[in-house]
């Protein structure tokens, strides 16, 4: 059994840059909302957009949150787990990868010609500094674990580099595998 942290997020990054705007994701988050486009129950929609390179758009759900992420200057979607995560790594990241993966393939069918995302690259962040402080030691851990059960999604184990070195941030990864998300996982169920 691996330990996993209290909350963990997966990011999707775009291929391009859209043509669609962060205020053009408020209305579409508040219609799943109404449709139940994707897994979970949905709460509510905040907009951050206003912060530089911030949360961006958070649709607010029980046990995990979808956002419209704009941190580090590049837009994508971030499913963030909550809660109810298994407790071994590779079982809560394959949750987290589907919940993502079943948002973003709902907003590229919102806007088909404007949205890609890169479903061979991901962000892996651990939202528990108390078990996953962001530390040299920490990180070659939890990279190690990281990579076996990315690997296990992928069928081939990706490249992985931490984001930052600075304690002040989440310890996170860049994850970047030759096969594709949405072709090693299978096609998530959509509401609606």
């Amino acid at each position: 059994m691996t330990t996993v942290p209290k909350r963990l997020a997966v990011k999707l990054s775009l291929a391009r840059a859209p043509q669609l705007q962060p205020a053009h994701i408020v209305p579409i988050f508040q219609r799943w909302i109404q449709q139940r486009t994707v897994p979970g129950m949905l709460i509510d929609v905040i907009d951050y957009k206003h912060v530089p390179n911030g949360p961006g758009v958070l649709l607010i759900a029980d046990e995990a949150d979808y956002g419209w992420d704009l941190v580090g200057g590049r837009a994508g979607l971030r499913y963030i787990r909550k809660r109810a995560l298994p407790e071994d790594l590779s079982a809560a990241l394959r949750l987290c990868c589907a919940g993502a993966l079943a948002a973003a393939q709902a907003l590229e069918a919102e806007a088909p010609d404007d949205i890609a995302f890169d479903y061979h690259a991901l962000e892996v962040s651990y939202l528990d500094r108390l078990r996953y402080p962001n530390e040299a030691q920490a990180a070659a851990a939890a990279q190690a674990l990281l990579a076996t059960a990315l690997q296990e999604i992928f069928g081939a184990k990706p490249r992985l580099q931490r984001l930052h070195d600075d304690p002040r941030y989440l310890l996170a990864f860049r994850c970047v595998a030759g096969r594709s998300l949405a072709d090693s996982m299978p096609a998530p169920a959509l509401a609606g």
